[in-house]
């Protein structure tokens, strides 16, 4: 019986030595954690050694055997980079991510500090929420410029949140005088609208290429994510244009818009959970 699946001598294997290795079907082709593909293909059929396979002259992997290990060498050397390469940006990441997480806390708080139904019974308050909420935004949008030199869709996302701070600002300090020019006032919040989805949908875009090799379930997260978030956006819109048009039509658009705006909500909820959990990730990989 020979001592490999494949067939070869180890005897005249030039790396046996330097990889110390104790032969195939004790070394990389043993049963449990065996890295050769030929050796797996060889257990899962029940052959001791290819030879006793009638598939093995069509067989891709049983042809290109002697580059077995030539290609996995280049595989472990590959992952090691990989993890090296996690390793290094790690602690960049998961600080920044870290802070945008946190982030969250005071931007609600301004968010309901600004709020026009507490604005109402509170007035004294709206001017700080406003305040707030711009300090907050300026400062996520640094973050994820300062993010760009790992992934550079981080780069127009933080353009994006700069100028949406900006925009908010000018609206929030000018909306009395610009309520003589309503038209005026909805093209500047249209024109801020698409400027902040823009700036998701890319933020969305760098999240999950930053997990790739390191997390890909939770990469393609991300971008399932993405997509929500842009269809109810999309749904918001079309169901204000339906308001506006339509009186008829006005009691669905509006049902419409409440739904999507709780589809919104639950999508900054997941959006949150993400960006903890990939925080987390790269912070695990700095305590390592």
């Amino acid at each position: 019986m020979a001592e490999t699946y494949c067939g070869k001598n180890c005897a005249e294997c030039t790396q046996r030595e330097s990889l110390n290795c104790p032969g195939c079907k004790a070394g990389p082709g043993k049963q449990i954690t065996g890295s050769c593909e030929l050796a797996k293909c060889c257990r899962l059929k029940g052959h001791e050694e290819c030879s006793t396979c009638n598939l093995n002259s069509d067989c891709r992997i049983y042809r290109g055997r002697y580059h077995i290990l030539e290609n996995r060498l280049k595989a472990e050397e590959a992952e090691k980079k990989r993890i090296g390469e996690i390793m290094r940006k790690a602690p960049f990441l998961g600080k920044w991510l870290w802070i945008l997480f946190w982030l969250f806390i005071p931007s609600e708080i301004a968010s309901l500090l600004a709020n026009n139904t507490l604005a109402a019974s509170l007035p004294d308050l709206y001017i700080p929420g406003k305040v707030l909420s711009a300090i907050c935004m300026l400062a996520y949008g640094f973050i994820l410029i300062k993010l760009a030199s790992e992934e550079e869709d981080y780069r127009t996302a933080g353009i994006c949140t700069l100028i949406c701070a900006a925009m908010n600002g000018i609206i929030a300090f000018v909306s009395e005088g610009l309520a003589n020019a309503p038209m005026l006032l909805l093209a500047i919040l249209i024109i801020t609208s698409i400027i902040s989805v823009v700036g998701e949908y890319k933020a969305f875009a760098a999240h999950s290429e930053i997990l790739v090799g390191v997390d890909n379930l939770l990469s393609d997260k991300w971008l399932v994510l993405r997509k929500w978030y842009i269809g109810a956006y999309c749904v918001m819109i079309a169901c204000f244009l339906l308001m506006f048009l339509s009186s008829v039509l006005g009691a669905l658009g509006a049902l419409g818009v409440l739904a999507s705006v709780i589809c919104m909500v639950i999508v900054g909820i997941v959006k949150l959970v993400y960006l903890f959990q990939t925080a987390s990730i790269f912070r695990q990989y700095t305590a390592q």
